[in-house]
């Protein structure tokens, strides 16, 4: 890994002390509407009289769905439309905290207000979204290892999306496919060193307690992961080596200079 992660989680950490708005109040915020969005959505499609689940010593899980699940789509189409625009809701809220862990990451002022500054792009982030999952879809027809790659292939398409507003749908696509270019396992490793702080925040009840935690903590490396690469990428060189080959090549290009400059006999 070219990054340092160690570098990038502890970035991250001063960034959070730093930030002007309480990044784990934000996160309470944020986890709290996030659960009672939760709630009305499987309120609305999983009515008890709906879906029943049992739990006994002898047949272990069932999980019961009435007949009539269905036929609600025809019956209560309401029932959808509402839960289509809770999603929606969900989407452009979670849009939000990343544009308050860019904030935080670039050591700007940030407010919790940020959380709702999503819906300020929603018809763009909804078309960036809708065309993510729809190559993502495609490429794990292929196999599932292919739809992960194809994940992280446009993972910082929404960052792209929030930060250059100038910038197409398919734009910001195509640059986050540059940009993640030999760096898919790169964030994949980042990801995977936040794995025990998943598995905590999956416990039941507890689990929100560590949420509100890791929550801001892992938004805010993922924000300096993107300016990281983004800062990066600006210092390509004119055959557009950048990284670990750009760093070589300009070192190898000082030392020989260096050697024209010795005085020859």
């Amino acid at each position: 890994m070219w990054f340092n992660r160690a570098a990038l989680k502890a970035e991250a950490k001063a960034c959070m002390r730093q930030s002007k708005a309480n990044p784990y109040v934000t996160a309470l915020i944020y986890v709290l509407i996030s659960y009672v969005l939760t709630l009305l959505s499987n309120e609305l499609l999983f009515p008890e009289d709906m879906v029943r689940v049992t739990v006994d010593y002898y047949n272990g899980v069932q999980v019961y769905v009435s007949p009539h699940y269905l036929e609600r789509i025809f019956y209560e189409p309401m029932a959808y439309v509402i839960n289509f625009l809770i999603k929606i809701a969900s989407m452009m809220l979670g849009a939000g905290f990343i544009i308050f862990a860019l904030n935080a990451a670039r050591r700007v002022e940030t407010s919790i207000g940020n959380l709702f500054d999503g819906f300020g792009f929603f018809l763009r982030i909804f078309l960036l979204y809708l065309v993510q999952a729809l190559f993502i879809f495609l490429w794990a027809l292929l196999f599932i290892i292919p739809g992960i790659v194809a994940a992280y292939r446009y993972r910082l398409a929404i960052y792209l999306l929030l930060e250059h507003p100038e910038m197409r749908v398919m734009d910001c696509i195509r640059e986050s496919k540059r940009l993640m270019n030999g760096r898919k396992l790169e964030l994949f490793t980042l990801d995977l060193s936040f794995i025990g702080w998943i598995l905590l925040s999956s416990i039941p009840y507890v689990g929100i307690a560590f949420n509100i935690y890791v929550t801001p903590y892992i938004q805010v490396t993922r924000a300096g992961y993107y300016l990281a690469v983004t800062g990066v990428d600006s210092q390509r060189d004119p055959d557009g080596h950048y990284g670990r080959e750009y760093e070589r090549t300009r070192r190898y290009e000082e030392r020989y200079r260096n050697r024209d400059d010795e005085p020859r006999d």
